[in-house]
């Protein structure tokens, strides 16, 4: 099947232009706009249709599934749907803001609107296909989309107090990716907070939010004069303190452990886990509110909507291992 990629290759343009072509054709010049779709009409590719009359659904993107931080979010949102008679098409990604971006310009004409969860995708791009059917985003801003923010700053600030009131002064910091919206909200916070309660926060990694970047990052920890770590979200909190305990040490009396999302995991694990809750169904009906708003009034104008959870104390957390006895 072609895709916007080939085509952009093919024409030497960028995969946005593409988009644009076809969602928004007036804002590209004349000459590169037939030139795209003489190669378009050579490659086959039939781009999605205009949306022409209101279908009863909306699309949620996620990028993978199979992370259990997504499916409350999507329980959550198609809640808000059956409340109000609309049907929900779950689209599941790659993890990957290219195959993402292709996918989402096939869906994008043939719903009324779309939740998009895509926190690396390319703003202008996201535009693009707002111009198709009107977009929310969820953990991503870019600049003309509403969108609703799960990583507001307090629950990060929540985490950090709640160490220092246990007196750790010297925390780890286990990071997603540099391009990653939520990372780039939840470090800037911690380390806002760490900076004004007088604590070192040293960042130890960037890396993809996984249970094995935990793992790895446990090693990190160790290497280090650290008595708590805090990690970007449950998983990699999870394989760090897996890790910890594989390698002798006490999660909680020997170095605290704090993740974020409160998924499922969380209260299985044994020490259980620490962890900042994220608003998942407060989240999804606030998205499907801006989007459907949007739908009635295309002209409204964009909002930013930042919820966050509060710290959940478990197992993982306690007094810093000199205050002790």
């Amino acid at each position: 099947m072609t895709t916007i990629a080939d085509i952009a290759r093919a024409a030497g343009v960028s995969k946005s232009t593409v988009s644009r072509s076809f969602s928004r054709p007036g804002s590209v010049n004349d000459e590169t706009r037939d030139r795209i779709l003489a190669v378009a009409s050579g490659l086959g590719y039939t781009p999605a249709p205009v949306r022409a009359a209101s279908t009863g659904t909306i699309a949620l993107f996620v990028p993978d599934i199979a992370n259990p931080y997504y499916p409350p979010l999507v329980k959550a949102i198609q809640s808000a749907c059956r409340r109000q008679s609309l049907s929900l098409l779950v689209i599941d990604g790659e993890d990957d803001p290219e195959a993402d971006a292709d996918e989402l310009d096939r869906i994008i004409g043939r719903v009324d609107g779309a939740i998009v969860f895509a926190p690396r995708m390319d703003a202008e791009r996201l535009r693009a296909l707002d111009a198709v059917a009107p977009v929310v985003l969820i953990n991503h801003v870019a600049e003309g989309l509403p969108s609703v923010v799960l990583s507001a700053p307090e629950g990060a600030r929540q985490a950090v107090e709640h160490l220092v009131a246990l007196g750790h002064r010297s925390i780890a910091y286990l990071a997603s990716r540099e391009d990653n919206y939520s990372s780039k909200v939840r470090l800037a916070s911690a380390e806002e907070a760490a900076a004004e309660l007088g604590c070192t926060l040293k960042v130890l990694a960037h890396a993809e939010p996984t249970y094995a970047a935990g793992v790895r990052g446990a090693d990190l920890v160790l290497a280090e004069s650290v008595t708590a770590v805090i990690a970007h979200n449950d998983l990699m909190a999870l394989g760090c303190l897996n890790r910890l305990v594989d390698r002798g040490v006490t999660v909680g009396e020997g170095v605290s452990v704090v993740g974020f999302d409160n998924i499922w995991l969380a209260s299985a694990s044994r020490p259980t886990l620490t962890t900042v809750d994220t608003p998942f169904e407060r989240g999804g009906a606030v998205a499907l509110r801006l989007l459907t708003e949007r739908i009635s009034e295309p002209g409204r104008p964009a909002t930013a909507v930042h919820l966050s959870g509060d710290l959940i104390v478990r197992g993982s957390t306690a007094p810093a291992p000199a205050l002790v006895g």
